[in-house]
C-alpha cells in the first residue's frame, strides 16, 4: 500500500505535463468541469415522465449519472456506481448473486427494474440483476427514480427504476479503445478492454460497442455455516462479453444486443460445492425496433417491437441443474400530446408475450414433474396528464396491467412540483406493485401481485451560486410481499405487510471543476410483519441493509488536465443471522476509494486513470436479506484492497 502512494504523486507529475497536443473544442467533451452548479440542477431527465423535465420538477426522487461523473469516478463496474446513492446498498442471495436494497427494502426479486438502452435486464425466472455484468465504459449517462415507477414501467419498478443509456454516435463521432487491469491483495482483480465506434451520416447514425472483461468477485476466505472454507481467488471468476449494435435514421432506430454473462460460484445455498465451483450463466439477446413520428402538429407517436431470448441460471452439472430458455416479445405504442399552453398528455398501450421452454437437463426439482413449458401474456394500458400552473405543477397518471395468470394491478400517481427561484420542492403519491415472476407463479400458482403505496416529499434550495442543499422524507408500504421460504421444499407465497420510512439529506457544491456531493438516507423498518426479515436485536432495522448511510463523493481539478476523485461512503451497523439461527450485529464501516484521471497524457486524446478501492482495507462482505432455514447464506466477502489502472484513446 505505501508503495502505492508514493506513486500517486509520480504519475499525476508525469501526466500533468504539456501534451503534444492541445485539445481542440469541437472534440472536448468534457463538459461538466464547464457546467454551473444553476446548469446541474436544472438537467433535463425523461426517466420518471417519458417527457423531458428539469431535475427538480420531474414526478419522482431522481439521480441522474453523467458521462463525466461515471468516467471520473473511476468506477470499475455497475456496483461502485450504484453504491454512491445513499438510498441504496446492496446484498447476497444464493449461488453468489448480490441484490439491491432500496431505503431498506430487498428489491433482490423484481422490485427494481434495470433498463439498458430500453431493454428490460431483469432475468424473467427470478426477475433478478446481475448486476456484475454491465460494462460501465460503454455508459453515457445513467437515470434513477429513488422510489416506485410501475406507472411508466409496469410490475418490476416497484421500489425503484435504473435507466441506462450507452453512448450515441453524436457522443463518440469516431473511434475508442480502452483496456483497464486490477490487482488485489491475493489475486489479478480485473481485465477488461473494449472498443466503441460512433458516426453521424447525414440523418443515419451508426454505434457499434464490444466489450470483454474478466473479473474475480474477491480474493478472500469464505466460511460456510458449516465449517467448510475455500479461497474465493479463482473460485469466483466473473466474465462478460457484450455487443451493442445500434442504427438511427430520422425516427426510426434498430438495436441488437449480445450480452454473455456467466460467474463461477461456489457457495452455492447452505454449504459450500466441497467439489469446487460451478459455472452458472445468463446469456441475454435483444433486438427492438422504435419508430417515432408526428402524427398531427402537436401529437407525436411512437411505436415499439423488441424480442429477447435468454436463458437465465443456466447450470448443466450434477448440483443444480438448470436448462430452461424465456422468449419474450413485446409491442407497444406511446401518444405524446403537447398543445400550446400549459397542459399536456401522454398515453400509451403495451402487450408482452413470455414464453418458457424448460429443457430436458433440467432437475426435477426445478421442473414440476412433467412441465415442459408455459406461457403467459400482458395487457397494460398508461396514462399521464401534466397541467403546469403559476403555484405548482401537477401530474397525474395511472397503468392498468392485466396478466393472463396473476390477474389485474391498477397503480396511480399524483405528484405536485415547483421550482421558483432558488426554491423547489416535490410532493408526490404512487402506487406501484410487483409481478409475480414465472418462477413464483410456478411454485406457487395463487400467489398475488405485490401492492404498494409510497408517500414521497422533497425540498430544496439553492444557497448560493454554489450550494445547493436538499432533504427528502418517505413513507414505503407494501401490502401482500411475494416472500420466499424453505421447509425442505422451496416456495413462494404472500406475507401480510413490511415497508420502511425514513428521509434523506444531501449538499450540492460545486466551484469552477472542483465539485463535493454529500448525501444521507435513514430508514426505520417498525411496519414490517414478514417473519423472514425479523431482526431479533433491533426490529427497526432490516437485515442486511444499514439503518443509516452517508455517501461523499467529490472532485477536484488540478490545471486543465488531471483530476482527483476521492469517495467515502459510510454504512451504519448491520444485521444478519448466523448458524445458531440468532441475529448478529455486524459492526459500521467506512469504505474508502480514490481515483486519478488524466486527459491528454503524453499524447493527444489519451487519458490514463490509477485508483485504489477500500483504500483503508475495510474487508467488507455482503449480507442476507432474510433468513430461510435450509437457504441461510453466510456472509459473501468482497474484494480485498484493489489497486486499477485503466487507459483509453479516442482517434
Amino acid at each position: 500500500m505505501n508503495r502505492v502512494l508514493l506513486c500517486l504523486p509520480l504519475f499525476a507529475v508525469l501526466c500533468s505535463a504539456p501534451a503534444k497536443a492541445e485539445v481542440s473544442s469541437e472534440s472536448d467533451f468534457f463538459t461538466f468541469e464547464r457546467a454551473s452548479l444553476e446548469e446541474i440542477l436544472n438537467i433535463k431527465t425523461s426517466v420518471a415522465s417519458r417527457t423531458s423535465m428539469k431535475l427538480r420538477e420531474t414526478p419522482g426522487l431522481v439521480t441522474v449519472m453523467t458521462e463525466e461523473d461515471i468516467r471520473l469516478s473511476g468506477a470499475r463496474d455497475l456496483v461502485d456506481l450504484l453504491r454512491l446513492v445513499p438510498d441504496f446498498e446492496f446484498s447476497v442471495d444464493v449461488q453468489g448473486n448480490l441484490g439491491l436494497g432500496v431505503k431498506g427494502n430487498s428489491g433482490n426479486e423484481g422490485k427494481v427494474l434495470l433498463l439498458w438502452d430500453g431493454q428490460p435486464y431483469n432475468e424473467l425466472m427470478y426477475s433478478t440483476v446481475q448486476y456484475d455484468r454491465f460494462p460501465v465504459d460503454q455508459i453515457e449517462k445513467i437515470e434513477i427514480i429513488r422510489g416506485p415507477g410501475s406507472v411508466m414501467y409496469g410490475g418490476v419498478g416497484e421500489l425503484a427504476v435504473i435507466n441506462i443509456m450507452t453512448k450515441t454516435a453524436r457522443s463518440l463521432n469516431g473511434s475508442r479503445a480502452y483496456a483497464g487491469y486490477g490487482q488485489m491483495r491475493g489475486a489479478p482483480g480485473r481485465r477488461f478492454a473494449g472498443y466503441q465506434f460512433g458516426k453521424v451520416y447525414g440523418d443515419t447514425k451508426v454505434t457499434a460497442l464490444a466489450h470483454f472483461s474478466s473479473a474475480q468477485r474477491s480474493d478472500r476466505t469464505y466460511r460456510d455455516f458449516a465449517g467448510g472454507s475455500y479461497d474465493m481467488n479463482g473460485d469466483s471468476d466473473l466474465k462478460e462479453k457484450n455487443l451493442n449494435l445500434s442504427l438511427k435514421r430520422k425516427g426510426l432506430s434498430l438495436r441488437f444486443i449480445a450480452d454473455d454473462y456467466s460467474q463461477l460460484e461456489r457457495d452455492h445455498f447452505t454449504t459450500l460445492l466441497a467439489t469446487g465451483a460451478t459455472r452458472v450463466e445468463f446469456p441475454v439477446y435483444s433486438f427492438e425496433i422504435k419508430d417515432s413520428f408526428q402524427a398531427a402538429e402537436n401529437l407525436k407517436l411512437e411505436s415499439r417491437f423488441s424480442y429477447q431470448y435468454s436463458t437465465p441460471w443456466k447450470e448443466l452439472d450434477e448440483h443444480f441443474p438448470y436448462d430452461k430458455t424465456v422468449k419474450k416479445d413485446i409491442a407497444g405504442v406511446t401518444a405524446f400530446y403537447e398543445p400550446p399552453g400549459k397542459a399536456s398528455l401522454i398515453g400509451g398501450a403495451e402487450f408482452s408475450h413470455d414464453e418458457v421452454e424448460v429443457g430436458a437437463r433440467t432437475g426435477a426439482s426445478s421442473s414440476s414433474g412433467t412441465l415442459t413449458g408455459a406461457q403467459y401474456d400482458n395487457l397494460a394500458f398508461f396514462a399521464q396528464a401534466t397541467l403546469n400552473l403559476d403555484i405548482f405543477n401537477i401530474i397525474a397518471g395511472g397503468r392498468f396491467d392485466r396478466h393472463s395468470h396473476s390477474g389485474s394491478s391498477f397503480v396511480p400517481r399524483l405528484a405536485l412540483t415547483k421550482l421558483v427561484n432558488d426554491f423547489n420542492f416535490k410532493a408526490i403519491y404512487s402506487g406501484a406493485f410487483r409481478a409475480p415472476s414465472i418462477e413464483n407463479m410456478r411454485l406457487n400458482p395463487a400467489i398475488e401481485p405485490e401492492r404498494t403505496t409510497t408517500a414521497e416529499l422533497e425540498a430544496g434550495y439553492k444557497v448560493s451560486e454554489w450550494l445547493f442543499v436538499s432533504a427528502n422524507a418517505f413513507d414505503i408500504t407494501i401490502k401482500d410481499p411475494i416472500v420466499f421460504y424453505y421447509d425442505g421444499t422451496e416456495h413462494y407465497v404472500n406475507y401480510p405487510k413490511t415497508g420502511t420510512r425514513g428521509y434523506g439529506l444531501g449538499v450540492k457544491y460545486k466551484k469552477d471543476g472542483d465539485y463535493l456531493e454529500l448525501g444521507y438516507s435513514a430508514y426505520s423498518a417498525d411496519k414490517n410483519r414478514v417473519e423472514q426479515y425479523r431482526n431479533l436485536k433491533d426490529s427497526s432495522a432490516m437485515l442486511a441493509f444499514p439503518k443509516y448511510k452517508a455517501v461523499l463523493n467529490s472532485r477536484y481539478q488540478f490545471g486543465k488536465r488531471l483530476t482527483a476523485s476521492p469517495s467515502v461512503i459510510y454504512l451504519s451497523e448491520r444485521y444478519a443471522y448466523n448458524a445458531a439461527a440468532e441475529t448478529k450485529r455486524y459492526a459500521p464501516i467506512t469504505l474508502a476509494n480514490i481515483y486519478f484521471s488524466v486527459k491528454d497524457c503524453l499524447a493527444k486524446d489519451l487519458e490514463l486513470g490509477l485508483g485504489v478501492y477500500d483504500l483503508f482495507g475495510a474487508n467488507y462482505s455482503y449480507l442476507q436479506p432474510y433468513y430461510t432455514a435450509g437457504y441461510e447464506h453466510p456472509p459473501l466477502p468482497a474484494a480485498s484492497r484493489e489497486i486499477f489502472v485503466k487507459a483509453a484513446y479516442e482517434f
